[in-house]
């Protein structure tokens, strides 16, 4: 199954480069923040990970449930869990 993961890490040129935050999607809300980052479906979406804009990163945790970190950098990829 292939899903929606988002995450975030200190912006460059911070030393740490450990995952500060990761959340998976969840199917529900998939179609929600697909249309924020301009794709209409999960086959739109390019390989590899994507840096989520300032704005889009408001809307996305808004939708998401989970507060905004502003000292991150976020990132969205596909992932499968197969």
């Amino acid at each position: 199954m292939i899903f929606i993961a988002i995450t975030g890490f200190l912006p460059e040129p911070n030393p740490d480069n450990s995952l500060q935050y990761e959340k998976d999607v969840p199917p529900a809300l998939e179609t929600a923040v697909l249309k924020v980052m301009g794709w209409s479906t999960l086959w739109d979406v390019p390989m590899g990970e994507h840096t989520i804009s300032p704005d889009q990163a408001r809307v996305i945790m808004d939708l998401v449930g989970d507060p905004l970190r502003e000292d991150l950098t976020f990132y969205m990829g596909l992932c499968s869990n197969d």
